[in-house]
């Protein structure tokens, strides 16, 4: 088992096309008032400004895999019903959190308090947009890292979604990871804190089942309605 790393990021490009999508915005057949361009583009602006991209991540090994259980070598037993299928047979996997802070969620609060939910909406969109952007980039980059040594790695799979109901499994994963140590802390029911957090895990190995290209969005039930999944991000 490897000691857990520590990897910041910088602030994704993200364009107005992208963010009027994070918001369900749609411009195809009539254009946004200039003012509402405007207005966004303030706000994307501000949203960079005061994003912090930092990931922590550990590999850990596979022991072995159950009916709805992974097993991994010194750390807790993870529970879902797709685990098995997508990581019982990868050799050992990456244990993944990442955040991009809380200063975003304290100005859209501020923004609220003031009566500027418009403003305190478009913000909180871009703060999700850009997570999902920043956590596609640093798993990547991740990958790089294993397909360097030829060594393949699955699609990476987050607890809480349709398909992982267990939020106990957050909790698992972020205690193990020391999650405190960039910024992640949890509340009595399993949720992250700051808001703009995540939690995966992904397969390392050489004989890795083939899922033809699909990703966790294609397990999840509102694959047909997510609004970071018409972005292309398969991170979030």
């Amino acid at each position: 088992m490897t000691e857990a790393r520590v990897l910041e990021g910088i602030a994704p490009e993200v364009t107005l096309q992208e963010l009027f999508a994070s918001q369900g915005a749609d411009y195809s057949r009539r254009a946004p008032r200039q003012e509402m361009v405007d207005l966004n583009l303030r706000l994307l602006e501000e949203a960079k400004e005061l994003i912090r991209p930092v990931v922590i991540w550990q590999e850990v090994k596979v022991m072995g895999a159950g009916e709805r259980e992974l097993y991994l070598e010194n750390a807790p037993t993870l529970k879902g019903q797709l685990l098995p299928k997508v990581l019982g047979s990868a050799d050992r996997v990456i244990l993944f959190a990442m955040t991009i802070g809380d200063v975003i969620d304290q100005r859209v609060k501020n923004y609220i308090n003031k009566g500027q939910t418009l403003e305190a909406f478009i913000l909180d969109s871009a703060g999700s947009v850009m997570m999902a952007k920043a956590a596609t980039t640093m798993m990547t980059e991740i990958e790089g890292t294993y397909k360097a040594k030829n060594l393949s790695t699955t699609f990476p799979l987050g607890p809480g979604h349709s398909y992982w109901k267990g939020l106990e499994d957050v909790r698992s994963i972020i205690s193990f990871l020391k999650g405190e140590r960039i910024g992640i802390s949890l509340t009595a029911s399993n949720l992250m804190l700051p808001k703009k957090s995540i939690a995966m895990v992904m397969g390392i190995g050489s004989n890795l089942p083939d899922f033809g290209g699909k990703t966790h969005c294609d397990f999840c039930h509102l694959k047909g309605s997510c609004t970071m999944r018409n972005l292309g991000s398969d991170n979030c």
